[in-house]
C-alpha cells in the first residue's frame, strides 16, 4: 500500500460520515454555522503562519461572525446589471473605488471559479482512477472530489488550520462555486454585512476608508497589502503544509499538473482583472479607479483625528489604509515583484521543512520527489548537456536540486533590496546568499538531502524572508522609487539573458515574465514580431488569451517546457530587447 493509499482511505472513510451529517451552505450572504469544535476557538489560532506576527493577530469568531462562504449577494452590486449597483454608483460612485464587474469576471473569464468542476473532468477522473488504487485494488468509495487533499485549494476550507488529518468533507464549502469571493476577501459575515453599510450623514461609505486592522478583526483579508496577498497566493500557487495544501509526486505522476513558477506581479498581470490598481495608468486597457488618483497631500480625510483636526492624505495614511504610493513616487508593480519572490521562497522552505521532518522519522521512506527540481529528473538525456556546462555550483553532479525559479529571483531581489535604505531594508536583506548556500549544501549533502540540516536551513531562510517581508508590509516609505525600480528592471533583465540563470524553462519563464511586466509598467512596448518569437519557446505569461479551460494553457506551456532549449530562447529575449 502506498503513502498515498493509506491516506486516501482515511479521508474516504471520514468523507463518508461527513457526507451522511453535512449541512447544505448557504448561498448568500447570511452566516453558515461554525463547526461546534469552532464556536469558542479564536480564528487567531487558524490564521495560517502565526509566526508572520505582521499580518495581523486576524479576525476572531466573536468578532468576525459566522462563517458565509456564499456569493449570491455579492452578485447583486459585483455584477454588471446586478440591480444594486446602481445606487452606489449614483450616490456615492462607488465605480471609483471598484470596478463592480467582479463577479462576471470570476465567473465568465477567471480559472479559479472552475477549481472545483476541474476535478470532475477527464484529467480528474485520471487523476481518481490512478490514486484510488491501494495493493492493486481500487479503493471503494475513492471520489477525488472529496479527496481533502485536493479540496485544500480546490473549494473554500472553512478550516484552514485543522489538521490534514482530520479534516473531512465537511470542512469545505463544495457548493458555493471553486475560490470564490471569500476565499480571497474573507469568509466571515460581519464584513459582508458592512462594507455595504451607507453612512448617516453626507459623505463616502463609511467602510471604505477603515483602517485595515478593522476589517481585518471584521473577518475582511487586507488584499491591498502586497505582502498580505502575496502569502495568500502562495498558499495554493506554491503551497502551505500547515493548511494542507501540498501536492505531492504521486499526484504529478497521476496528471496533476506542475504548479508553474509563481511571481505576484506577472499573476496579477495575466489574471482576467476584477480590480484596478489604485496608481495611474497611461494605458486604456487599464481599468482605472480614479477614487485613489485623488488622494493627494492636500485632500481632506473623510474623519478628524483624535485631536479634532482635519486629517490628510499624507504618504504614511495613504499607505496605512490603502497601501499604495502614486505611481510618480513608487513602483506599485515593482514592490509587489519583490514581496511575491520572497513569499514564494517562504513558502518552498515551509513545504521542504515539513518534508524534511517527517523524512527524519524512523519509519519515513525519505522526501517527496516533488519538494526538487522536477527538470532534474525529466529532462532530455543530450551530449553534450548544457547542465554538464554549466556546471553544479560546486556541488556533488547528479544530485536532486532545488528549484532555480525560486532561488534565482529571490537572489535578485536580495542583492537588488540592499541599495534601498528606506525602512532598514537594506539591513534586512543581508545575508541571503549564505542562507541559499547553506540550504544548498543540506540538500546536496545526501541524495535526497539531510533532512536534519534542512530543517535547520529553512528555518533560517524563512526567519530571513519573515524580516524582509514585515519591513515590506510596515514601512510606508516608498521602497521602490523610480530609480530603485529601473534598477530591479535592468536587473532582471540581465539576468534573463543570463545563460547561467535561465538553464530551465521554469527559471527562463518566470524572469521573462517578470520582465516583461516591469517594462511594460515603465512604458517600454514591445515588437509585436520579437514577443511573437519570444511566445515559440515560453509562454508569454502564466495565462494567456484567449481565457479558455485549464487544460488548454497546461498542454501548450508542458509542450513549450518539453521542447525548451536555452540558446534559441536566449535569442528570442534578446530580439525582445533590441538584440541586446
Amino acid at each position: 500500500m502506498t503513502r498515498f493509499a493509506e491516506r486516501v482511505q482515511v479521508a474516504v472513510a471520514a468523507s463518508a460520515v461527513a457526507v451522511a451529517l453535512a449541512v447544505g451552505l448557504n448561498g448568500g450572504s447570511g452566516g453558515t454555522p461554525v463547526a461546534a469544535q469552532d464556536k469558542d476557538t479564536p480564528f487567531a489560532k487558524k490564521v495560517p503562519d502565526p509566526g508572520c506576527e505582521y499580518l495581523g493577530k486576524g479576525p476572531s469568531v466573536k468578532t468576525a461572525g459566522d462563517l458565509s462562504t456564499g456569493i449570491a449577494a455579492c452578485e447583486l452590486c459585483h455584477k454588471p446589471g446586478g440591480g444594486g449597483a446602481k445606487k452606489f454608483v449614483d450616490n456615492y460612485k462607488s465605480d471609483e473605488f471598484v470596478l463592480l464587474n467582479e463577479s462576471a469576471t470570476w465567473l465568465e473569464k477567471d480559472v479559479h471559479s472552475q477549481a472545483l468542476e476541474t476535478l470532475k473532468k477527464p484529467l480528474g477522473q485520471q487523476m481518481q482512477k490512478l490514486l484510488g488504487v491501494s495493493d492493486g485494488k481500487p479503493i471503494p468509495g475513492y471520489d477525488v472530489t472529496k479527496d481533502v487533499r485536493c479540496l485544500t485549494c480546490h473549494s473554500a476550507d472553512k478550516s484552514p488550520l485543522k489538521r490534514l488529518e482530520d479534516k473531512t468533507f465537511a470542512d469545505f464549502a463544495t457548493n458555493s462555486g471553486g475560490v470564490n469571493c471569500t476565499v480571497c476577501h474573507g469568509m466571515h459575515e460581519k464584513w459582508q454585512s458592512l462594507h455595504f453599510k451607507e453612512p448617516d450623514q453626507p459623505g463616502p461609505i463609511p467602510w471604505r476608508e477603515m483602517s485595515p486592522a478593522y476589517k481585518w478583526e471584521m473577518g475582511m483579508a487586507d488584499l491591498r497589502n502586497p505582502v498580505v496577498k502575496a502569502m495568500l497566493c502562495v498558499s495554493c500557487h506554491v503551497g502551505n503544509p500547515a493548511e494542507g495544501k501540498v501536492v505531492t509526486h504521486e499526484m504529478y505522476a497521476a496528471g496533476h499538473p506542475p504548479l508553474p513558477p509563481f511571481e505576484l506581479s506577472s499573476y496579477m498581470q495575466a489574471e482576467p482583472k476584477h480590480w484596478g490598481y489604485p496608481v495611474e495608468s497611461k494605458s486604456p486597457a487599464e481599468p482605472k479607479l480614479t477614487y485613489f488618483h485623488g488622494l493627494t497631500d492636500d485632500k481632506q480625510m473623510a474623519d478628524k483625528g483624535a485631536d479634532g483636526r482635519q486629517q490628510f492624505w499624507t504618504p504614511a495614511a495613504r499607505w496605512k489604509i490603502f497601501h499604495f504610493h502614486p505611481g510618480k513616487d513608487e513602483s506599485y508593480l515593482s514592490r509587489h515583484l519583490a514581496v511575491g519572490v520572497v513569499a514564494a521562497l517562504r513558502a518552498e522552505a515551509q513545504l521542504i521543512r515539513a518534508d524534511a521532518e517527517r523524512a527524519a522519522q524512523p519509519d519515513a521512506d525519505g522526501m517527496d520527489f516533488a519538494r526538487f527540481d522536477c527538470g532534474a529528473c525529466h529532462h532530455a538525456l543530450e551530449n553534450p548537456s548544457a547542465r554538464q556546462e554549466r556546471g553544479y555550483g560546486g556541488f556533488t553532479p547528479g544530485r536532486l536540486t532545488l528549484r532555480s525559479a525560486t532561488d534565482v529571483p529571490a537572489g535578485i531581489v536580495a542583492a537588488h533590496a540592499a541599495q534601498i535604505k528606506a525602512g532598514g531594508l537594506a539591513e534586512k536583506a543581508q545575508g541571503f546568499d549564505g542562507k541559499w548556500l547553506a540550504f544548498r549544501k543540506a540538500v546536496a549533502k545526501k541524495a535526497l538531502g539531510d533532512p536534519a540540516g534542512m530543517r535547520a536551513a529553512a528555518d533560517d531562510l524563512i526567519t530571513w524572508c519573515d524580516g524582509f517581508l514585515k519591513v515590506q508590509s510596515e514601512t510606508a516609505d516608498p521602497l521602490y522609487t523610480k530609480e530603485h525600480a529601473d534598477s530591479l528592471r535592468k536587473m532582471i533583465e540581465q539576468a534573463v539573458t543570463d545563460k547561467a540563470k535561465v538553464t530551465d524553462p521554469d527559471a527562463a519563464m518566470t524572469l521573462a515574465w517578470a520582465h516583461q511586466t516591469l517594462a511594460r509598467e515603465a512604458g517600454v512596448v514591445f515588437p509585436p514580431a520579437a514577443l511573437k518569437n519570444l511566445g515559440e519557446h515560453i509562454p508569454l505569461n502564466v495565462r494567456e488569451e484567449p481565457y479558455e479551460a485549464t487544460h488548454a494553457q497546461f498542454k501548450r506551456r508542458m509542450e513549450k517546457a518539453a521542447g525548451f532549449r536555452v540558446e534559441p530562447f536566449l535569442g528570442a529575449i534578446r530580439g525582445l530587447n533590441g538584440g541586446k
